[in-house]
């Protein structure tokens, strides 16, 4: 039955009930659908190729004139946007045809995790990949429009290498690391767009567009200022942005204890919104968490390594060796070696004498080291941090301690780490700071910004692993984790039943594994057995008491990652 025009929504435009109810069916998300504006006063002139395509906001689906049907592709396009890919990614040095390249690749990855979910959108895009199909053209425009027919049906044909090496890759990568694996697909698309610039293409941006008349011009995807001038100049949405986002970048933010020390970056801290997990309806909030992100600052004052000394660790952690980062490994357990593994002999003793039946497998024999692993450590500045054992010692200092000399001894040994920090102040404001980032010197200023980190409010953890999670799907390491170092249980002002946190954070891990990324956890809690299996897995987490060397479990908990 067809909705009278009475029925329109606020935040929609006239006409445009059924995308804004389509959108919100297919996502889950209620963005305004509106028209795409346009400048009367240029209308003489033709619109640039970018300005005839769907824009695609935090907050606003923009239409251009199109048919219903292209209409309803558009819709469905942007709806699988919102709900696999990540918004906003940092272009870090990507050349423009590089850009549009990996829009290309994720176009057609987020359109097939849609259509494996819902496999009636799939001949939604059908008709305007093959209408915008240019068979012969050598161009880059004619070679981006083979390449989605192409990833879109596999049975059509193509006699262009670049662009059946592209469908061979994607089908690989599929296989080998599944459709939501959104980095394995990045990687993909920079090899693809080199093999074009070695093809000498010719790439235009001012007058690109991208072929498919119903997808949106990629804004969605990076970091351009024209999202954030788009979300402040367009009309209010039918819901009134949360704390923090953008559109309400001018309200004053309160300070974290140190940063009326430190020099804030211009502009204030980046924001990010974040999905949260709700245990009763077993399904994500969109855009729930408002998480600001202080990137690096500039102490007034940096400190000198006797700045740590109250908590200084022995010595003899600053070498790699203690870190298993040596050239070989000892595997045991094995049916064959150079050398006997007692433990396993003796068990093998006691299952004959038991009568027991045993593999046979009582030896040991060397490897060579796997190749060191990126870690992002993720240090839980919490209230309850600053809380002092019998010693004086606040286990906030203890945490410093600790990833100091495991930083240290890490680059020692050549490997990268980076060190960030998370606390909030309700879902509105989940604090998360970057003390150290991956290829920065463990110098004297980022020893100060360490020591810098005061304890204050809550964790809600599962937002910061969200949000380390994204940070870590740059890294270009072949192995990657994330350890968070923590003392309880998530928690917050604003949640009152303490599983709700328990639960977001135990999917936030298991976002996290599905992009190839394991969480680890190391717990400084002796009741913690229940929600740390919960949230990170039974052979993924350490839980210890107040009084155990923290600096200890975390060198031996890095060395088993």
């Amino acid at each position: 039955m067809p909705l009278s025009p009475d029925a329109q929504a606020p935040g929609s435009a006239p006409g445009l009930t059924v995308p804004r109810l389509l959108l919100r069916a297919l996502s889950l998300r209620g963005l305004a659908v509106q028209h795409l504006p346009t400048d009367a006063s240029s209308a003489a002139q033709p619109p640039p190729p970018s300005s005839t395509r769907p824009i695609l906001t935090p907050m606003h689906l923009l239409l251009p004139a199109l048919t219903p049907a292209l209409q309803r592709a558009a819709v469905a396009h942007a709806a699988a946007h919102l709900l696999h890919s990540v918004p906003a990614q940092p272009p870090n040095g990507l050349r423009p045809l590089a850009q549009v390249v990996v829009g290309a690749i994720e176009d057609a990855r987020v359109e097939q995790l849609l259509a494996r979910d819902l496999p009636g959108v799939r001949a939604w895009f059908d008709a305007p990949l093959r209408a915008a199909w240019q068979a012969d053209g050598l161009s880059f425009f004619a070679l981006l429009s083979r390449l989605d027919l192409a990833l879109h049906d596999e049975r059509c044909p193509d006699g262009h290498h670049w662009v059946n090496k592209a469908r061979s890759a994607f089908d690989a990568a599929r296989r080998a690391h599944g459709l939501e694996d959104a980095a394995a697909f990045r990687r993909l698309a920079s090899i693809l767009a080199n093999d074009l610039g070695q093809m000498r293409v010719r790439h235009e941006p001012q007058q690109l567009a991208v072929p498919a008349p119903y997808r949106d011009d990629h804004s969605h995807l990076w970091t351009h200022k024209r999202n954030t001038e788009e979300a402040q100049t367009l009309p209010t949405p039918e819901a009134p942005p949360p704390v923090g986002h953008p559109a309400c970048a001018s309200l004053p933010l309160p300070p974290s204890p140190k940063d009326e020390a430190a020099t804030i970056p211009q502009g204030g801290p980046a924001i990010h919104l974040y999905p949260e997990w709700d245990r009763r309806l077993e399904r994500l909030r969109p855009d729930w968490c408002t998480l600001h992100e202080w990137a690096p600052v500039q102490v007034t004052e940096p400190i000198t390594d006797a700045g740590l000394e109250r908590t200084r660790l022995p010595s003899r952690l600053h070498s790699p060796s203690r870190l298993s980062v040596g050239p070989v490994r000892r595997l045991r357990h094995q049916s064959e070696g150079e050398q006997l593994d007692l433990d396993a002999a003796i068990d093998a003793v006691l299952s004959r004498r038991l009568q027991q039946a045993h593999d046979g497998r009582v030896f040991q024999r060397r490897a060579p080291q796997q190749p060191p692993c990126s870690l992002l450590l993720l240090l839980d500045s919490s209230q309850s941090t600053a809380d002092q054992d019998a010693q004086g010692r606040s286990l906030m200092a203890l945490e410093q301690a600790a990833a100091w000399q495991l930083t240290r001894a890490v680059l020692a040994a050549r490997g990268r780490i980076a060190i960030h920090a998370f606390h909030s102040d309700s879902r509105a404001r989940v604090h998360y700071r970057r003390l150290l980032d991956f290829g920065q010197a463990m110098d004297a200023r980022a020893q100060a910004r360490l020591e810098a980190l005061q304890p204050a409010w809550s964790t809600r953890l599962g937002a910061a692993l969200r949000h380390a999670t994204r940070l870590l799907t740059t890294e270009p390491a072949e192995r990657r984790a994330v350890l968070v170092l923590s003392d309880g249980a998530p928690s917050d002002i604003d949640a009152h039943d303490p599983r709700d946190l328990v639960e977001d954070a135990r999917q936030a891990v298991r976002e996290a594994a599905q992009r190839g990324l394991p969480v680890y956890g190391l717990i400084v809690d002796p009741t913690a057995t229940a929600y740390a299996r919960r949230i990170f897995g039974v052979h993924r987490h350490r839980i210890l008491a107040r009084t155990a060397p923290l600096h200890r479990q975390l060198t031996a908990l890095h060395a088993r990652i």
